[in-house]
């Protein structure tokens, strides 16, 4: 007995939302579509972002305790304590530019604990109209207050510190800005390494990000040919098995590149 056609449609229906190969274009949409969404509401919000980063690299100016001939002189009396230079950038990341009128409370930038900062200066400034002061008032007290004129996205200023202590001493900014109740600290997860150092370490990420990469494209061929090659259970569970095994690995290399990339303001130092 013949099938009715509205049967025979339903089951050519069926097939079609079976077939393997509509749920991977599905999946993909769907990842696609959340990246979109997440994309466009991201430039339709628009919100200050004041942060500021520490260079992980300090130079220490003077060490006490070590067998040297130079003397250095502060206002010319002769420093008892170590002598550290810093760099500190500060900028604004966010999409709303940030105004001198929104400054609610002083953008201070102090030492941690409290020691004599000898001498503050700006390095450098994104763009003249930013207008960046340094309130040198307070120094004996280890803090230096920052103001501007404005800070639209990417603006901000390259600082130096010159302090009274080692480089252990911690470098913080407080402040509140209208539109954000504190300001962000970006930090450099890894640890400063010597040239030979980082010349090892570089290579051997480079090896082990390449074989992850060579993996995950060897994981998602094998699971496009078997879905091509056969078309049973177990050639499905193989080849969603090989795509997750794919998406973890190019998640943890994603994972790898944000988790050592060191922070640099966009105008550097």
């Amino acid at each position: 007995m013949d099938e009715t056609p509205s049967r025979t449609g339903s089951n050519r229906l069926f097939a079609l939302f079976a077939n393997p190969w509509v749920g991977i274009v599905g999946s993909v949409a769907s990842i696609f579509g959340v990246l979109l969404a997440v994309y466009f509401y991201l430039q339709t919000y628009s919100s200050p972002e004041l942060v500021y980063y520490v260079n992980p690299a300090r130079a220490v100016v003077v060490k006490q305790g070590t067998a040297s001939r130079l003397t250095v002189l502060f206002d010319g009396r002769p420093l008892t304590q170590d002598l550290t230079a810093t760099q500190v950038a500060i900028w604004n990341r966010g999409r709303q530019a940030i105004r001198r009128a929104a400054i609610l409370q002083p953008i201070i930038i102090r030492t941690e604990p409290r020691v004599p900062i000898l001498e503050a200066t700006v390095r450098r400034t994104s763009r003249e109209v930013v207008s960046l002061d340094l309130d040198r008032t307070r120094l004996a007290d280890g803090e230096v207050s920052v103001s501007w004129n404005i800070l639209e996205q990417g603006d901000g200023a390259a600082l130096q510190l010159v302090y009274a202590a080692g480089p252990d001493a911690q470098i913080q900014c407080l402040g509140v800005v209208e539109g954000q109740a504190s300001i962000r600290e970006l930090r450099y997860r890894g640890t400063i390494k010597s040239p030979a150092e980082q010349m090892r370490e570089g290579r051997l990420v480079r090896y082990v990000l390449g074989l992850f990469v060579v993996c995950a494209l060897v994981s998602l061929a094998g699971s496009l040919w078997e879905l091509r090659r056969s078309r049973d259970l177990t050639s499905y569970s193989f080849a969603a098995l090989g795509m997750v095994l794919f998406v973890g690995m190019i998640l943890f290399v994603v994972y790898m590149f944000f988790m050592y990339a060191i922070p640099e303001p966009p105008f550097g130092f």
